[in-house]
């Protein structure tokens, strides 16, 4: 059975909706099933998956029977899905495990994130580092800091210079200016990374994604074709986990997670990464781009800046990564952020990308992953 993407729909993220999350969440899914294009009604929909991170963002819970709600279909089966910055990836893998297991003929998967209900970045912290590991929450260790020691020892191994961290900031601000739905469509250069302050040594604010709010919707179908002539298929998901404290790792200047899942995605797909025309990685920060170009299979261990440089992940490279702007540019809207990357793959396999659309794309890759790569989930898509 191949299982197809046959809807997709994003709100625009912003630093400071006015949106209340219930506004969102109704958004995302109304928008969703009005995208089909053959039309699928709230009787076809026999599950809904929400992904969302923390209700301490949102200040709200159980939201799955909402959903249903909205959908219309009171038979219809729901779940709320938590992995922290991957409960959108997550959502895909239980969705499409769903309908292939025959339990479910069409899934909608929706999330977000309404960040911005925290008054003081502080607080904010303090909510993103309950995904951590317990030693490190009890220390205070926040996830930037942890992805500053994970840059620093990258740095200290293979020669690379914040200038090279950087020119992931520079090539995700260029690509979300062609994006209508980025937070920040806002063009940086080299010097405006390095002259950003510090948030922890050696990462900027220019190195780390935005505090966003948004939302973003998909449905699934074990019959694609019936609900559009061109569906995206999705051709293998991997799931895999490393250990969630940074200290606990041999090597700290790779995710090995990444690797893992991206390698049962490529198995269960019969495809490799030369197949891939366009990716959406997980840029919470830059150091987190240049190790997923090297887990992925993009470049050899310590060359994810090497071809960077050389231009392969810019847009008009011979492998694009983040055309839509990434967590950089786009913004980071927790629970939605995997789902949206869904959304822009989906876009871009038909060719729908506006823009920002990769020239001939039909195959594509997402990488989303949570706390500082505990979790990844690596999904591989054709048209």
């Amino acid at each position: 059975m191949r299982v197809g993407v046959v809807g997709a729909y994003s709100t625009k993220y912003e630093l400071r909706s006015e949106k209340e999350a219930w506004e969102l969440l109704k958004e995302a899914v109304q928008g969703t099933l009005s995208s089909v294009d053959k039309g699928i009604s709230g009787e076809d929909i026999d599950f809904v998956i929400v992904s969302n991170f923390s209700d301490r963002f949102s200040g709200i819970l159980h939201t799955a029977p909402y959903v249903v709600s909205l959908v219309g279909r009171s038979s219809a089966k729901g779940l709320r899905v938590e992995n922290a910055c991957a409960s959108g990836g997550t959502a895909l893998y239980v969705a499409w495990n769903l309908v292939r297991s025959g339990l479910a003929r069409n899934v909608l998967v929706v999330g977000y994130e309404k960040m911005s209900h925290q008054p003081t970045s502080a607080e904010i912290n303090e909510v993103l580092m309950a995904a951590g590991h317990p030693d490190e929450i009890v220390v205070g260790a926040p996830f930037v800091s942890l992805y500053a020691l994970i840059a620093k020892a990258y740095m200290d191994k293979y020669g690379v210079t914040e200038e090279d961290l950087a020119l992931v900031a520079v090539k995700n601000h260029e690509n979300g200016l062609r994006n209508p739905l980025a937070a920040m469509r806002r063009k940086i250069t080299i010097e405006d990374v390095m002259r950003s302050p510090y948030v922890s040594w050696p990462l900027k604010l220019y190195d780390s994604s935005l505090i966003t709010d948004g939302a973003a919707g998909f449905i699934i179908s074990s019959e694609p074709k019936k609900y559009t002539d061109t569906p995206v298929y999705i051709e293998g998901v991997g799931l895999a986990h490393d250990t969630p404290g940074v200290f606990e790792r041999p090597d700290i200047t790779e995710l090995r997670a990444i690797r893992l899942a991206s390698e049962e995605a490529f198995r269960i797909s019969n495809l490799s990464i030369k197949d891939v025309d366009v990716l959406e990685v997980h840029d919470a920060f830059t150091i987190s781009e240049l190790i997923a170009y090297e887990m992925l299979g993009l470049a050899g261990r310590g060359e994810g800046a090497k071809i960077l440089r050389e231009g392969i992940t810019l847009f008009t490279g011979e492998k694009p990564v983040n055309p839509s702007g990434g967590l950089k540019s786009k913004g980071h809207p927790i629970g939605a952020t995997g789902v949206g990357m869904v959304a822009e793959l989906f876009w871009q396999l038909r060719g729908e990308a506006g823009d920002r659309q990769v020239k001939d794309a039909e195959k594509g890759l997402m990488e989303n992953h949570g706390g500082t790569g505990g979790t990844v989930v690596v999904a591989v898509f054709a048209r």
